[in-house]
């Protein structure tokens, strides 16, 4: 195990979040993930996902097991021991999520009174909990059932709350709790959810979704997160790769490069075949892929799912363009990262000086080495080219 001396106070360092989801301790077999899965010396930050929020105001634990149940330790507090192997480590804990949509963030941003109940809530449930910050994750403002000026709203909030760390860390004589954002990759919904330019000042971290340009929705199949635009691509079809959003926030949204944190992948999005024998990009598809054995999601495998059915006789193809594999059997198809393209995206951040990259999550990389190439070889991969 590797001990990489990174801290995100020291400027110009690459940073490496690491989101983990929760709900995996609730998978089978070698799929079941619990945080001392963990390794704590791959990760610059561990972001803990998801809390919920209820009433309007107050952050509610998503999992019956978050919190202490009798004398066991809860969720929380075996992720933040996580920093007693690596006194570095910063954990955060992320509020939303895409399942629970825009409903319990509409009451929050409603008025100043609600945000300001809101932000005073989150920062006792923060402290109390241990963790160093707060990573906001809502899919989108403005959409899903949020109105069009919530967009506005959702400014605000972020305003108020780097302006509340801030005070609170004054008057407690504390560092300042963290605040990070899950920002969307494509223009729809950054147009829809936020005021780019100015949501950039509130934030420590802004966490870039570059991924999920393709997926079940389709109705054909296309890599979820190529790196470059492919050259049959027109209009906004080139939107569609982590260069564009990148490109987008360092341009258009005037982002300071040491703030954008790349997002890279660890699963892959599927697709089931119309036709079998038509089994390029752009092909037909009558929805997602069949759920994985371990993580049973219709359109979405994990890395160590993908990895047995290469080692089961799936065919690959690497999309040069796009730097990036897919693979497929019968009427399956499966668009992912490995080792080599997660190096390339490493590099991309690397050469343009970007603040680091997050994976989303770490439980659907090959935590436990079942594929044979060592635990977490997408991650390590990431980490040894940033560092």
């Amino acid at each position: 195990m590797k001990d990489y001396p990174w801290s995100f106070v020291f400027p110009g360092e690459p940073a490496v979040f690491c989101y983990y989801s929760s709900y995996a301790q609730n998978r089978e077999g070698l799929g079941k993930f619990t945080p001392e899965d963990v390794d704590p010396h791959l990760c610059t930050h561990v972001i803990f996902a998801f809390a919920d929020i209820i009433k309007g105001k107050y952050l509610k634990a998503s999992s019956w097991n978050d919190l202490p149940n009798g004398k066991d330790e809860g969720l929380y507090a075996r992720t933040i021991a996580l920093k007693r192997e690596n006194p570095r480590l910063k954990v955060l804990l992320a509020v939303g999520g895409w399942r629970i949509g825009s409903d319990p963030f509409i009451p929050v941003v409603e008025t100043p009174d609600s945000r300001e109940a809101f932000i005073r809530n989150v920062i006792r449930y923060l402290r109390k909990h241990k963790f160093d910050g707060l990573d906001m994750d809502w899919e989108f403002p403005g959409t899903r059932g949020s109105a069009a000026d919530d967009k506005y709203k959702f400014t605000s909030l972020m305003k108020e709350l780097r302006e509340g760390f801030e005070r609170e860390a004054r008057q407690t004589n504390r560092d300042r709790l963290l605040l990070t954002m899950a920002a969307a990759g494509g223009s729809y919904f950054i147009g829809l959810a936020y005021e780019p330019d100015k949501i950039i000042d509130y934030v420590d971290y802004l966490l870039l979704m570059a991924y999920n340009y393709h997926g079940s929705w389709n109705e054909y199949t296309g890599h979820h997160s190529g790196l470059y635009p492919r050259s049959d691509e027109s209009g906004g079809e080139r939107e569609w790769n982590q260069a564009w959003t990148i490109d987008y926030w360092l341009n258009d949204a005037r982002a300071p490069r040491e703030k954008i944190i790349v997002g890279i992948a660890t699963y892959g999005m599927s697709f089931t075949l119309a036709d079998p024998s038509e089994h390029g990009l752009k092909a037909a598809a009558v929805g997602g892929g069949k759920g994985g054995p371990y993580t049973k999601e219709k359109g979405i495998l994990a890395y160590y799912e993908i990895c047995e059915k290469l080692e089961a006789g799936w065919n690959t193809v690497w999309l040069e363009e796009q730097r990036v594999p897919y693979a497929y059997l019968g009427d399956q198809w499966v668009g992912y990262d490995n080792t080599d393209s997660a190096a390339y995206k490493a590099r991309n951040i690397k050469e343009k000086g970007l603040g680091g990259a997050f994976i989303w999550s770490v439980e659907m990389d090959d935590f436990s080495g079942h594929c044979g190439a060592g635990k977490y070889p997408l991650l390590s991969t990431i980490v040894d080219i940033l560092s």
